[in-house]
């Protein structure tokens, strides 16, 4: 076996297109990154779980969270192990995912651990995945972000246990998203006190309000995201509609927003955003949080694990933390162990529901990821 490679399962199907193995992948960025993030949120109680599976090529890494939200806490498992030679295995601890069909079905796990936070869930594609704009940046000449992103609204089965309580998963009121990504961006890597800081500000770093959302509609699958400037633009502006019969997919050219805050709070308790057809005719939906804010923290981003350093940083052979937050309010975190830090924004994930406000029977149910400037 040669130091520059090894032989991988994806090496049997005829994919490649460079000249080495899947062992390894073209870019030499501590920061390329390839992996899976799963949302699942309960319309009924308001209970959610976020999940996610991440492996790190070039610091020979593959790390995985459960964050489960119910009733006001927010329970973290964070797990990390060597990558290497367990390439193939999309495991690490208790966390488990298994291909059952490629772009369809999959099925995500989480064996008894000493964090209380186990599943058993199958995850079914309402649709083909829909495939992101590809997102290029770079800072004073230099690559800094090279992102592909797939994302699918799923109905989901099955069973999950925080603790001492057991929610039976299934279509009728939970909801499932999930994401696929990979390439060179801020999801992970260690940071280098070597590389000189950015000379220049990216414009759509200082958004207004940014979203990040899909909705299960009744007969079909609404997506978006956008930075809304402080100017009243949007950059970018992404807006879909998947049909759930098959028929291709069609994207909304503009878009109006805004935001009912929480109080002062950067957070937001509802939002408006219509969207115009290529018609010219428009879509108005309002947007109203269900359930605590989920802080990805507890995963690992934002600098998260106990030791500030986030994702995809090896840490030894294996690796577990854990720990429960009080977030029953609107901003402020409870964390025993002290190390969480609030971001100026208060950046957090939920789920919400979606009504057509032309018609009242058109809603639905689904993940939002709205964040406002402090």
């Amino acid at each position: 076996m040669s130091d520059a490679g090894r032989l991988t399962w994806m090496d049997e199907y005829p994919r490649h297109q460079v000249g080495g193995t899947f062992d390894s992948v073209v870019s030499d960025s501590v920061h390329w990154n390839d992996g899976f993030y799963f949302t699942l949120g309960d319309e009924a109680t308001g209970a959610s779980l976020f999940a996610a599976l991440r492996l790190y090529a070039n610091t020979d890494v593959m790390d995985g969270f459960a964050v489960a939200s119910v009733d006001g806490r927010q329970h973290n498992m964070r797990w990390s192990r060597r990558l290497r030679p367990r390439i193939d295995d999309l495991a690490v601890g208790p966390l488990r995912l298994d291909i059952v069909e490629p772009l369809s079905r999959l099925r995500l796990t989480a064996t008894d651990n000493p964090y209380g936070i186990t599943f058993d869930l199958d995850w079914l594609g309402l649709h083909e995945p829909y495939l992101e704009d590809r997102i290029v940046r770079y800072s004073g000449g230099r690559k800094v972000y090279d992102r592909t992103n797939y994302d699918q609204c799923c109905d989901v089965s099955g069973t999950i246990t925080v603790g001492d309580r057991t929610l039976a998963v299934d279509p009728s009121t939970w909801v499932g998203v999930r994401d696929h990504s990979w390439g060179m961006g801020r999801t992970g890597g260690a940071s280098s006190s070597a590389i000189a800081p950015d000379a220049g500000r990216d414009p759509r770093r200082g958004f207004a309000m940014r979203q990040w959302t899909m909705i299960r509609m009744p007969d079909r699958v609404l997506f978006w995201q956008f930075h809304l400037q402080h100017d009243g633009s949007f950059e970018p502006l992404e807006a879909v509609v998947i049909p759930r019969d098959g028929s291709p997919a069609w994207r909304y050219v503009d878009a109006q927003a805004d935001a009912v805050r929480a109080g002062e709070s950067p957070r937001a308790l509802s939002s408006r955003v219509d969207l115009t057809r290529p018609d010219g005719s428009i879509d108005r939906y309002e947007l109203t949080a269900v359930g605590a804010p989920v802080y990805l923290q507890g995963g690992g981003y934002h600098d998260g694990f106990a030791d500030r350093q986030g994702r995809g940083v090896f840490r030894g052979e294996e690796h577990h933390e854990g720990e429960v937050w009080d977030v029953s309010h609107p901003v402020d975190v409870g964390d025993p162990a002290g190390w969480f830090r609030q971001r100026p924004d208060a950046w957090a994930e939920q789920f919400a529901t979606c009504v057509n406000l032309d018609d009242a029977d058109d809603r639905g149910f689904g993940h939002l990821e709205c964040v406002l400037a402090p």
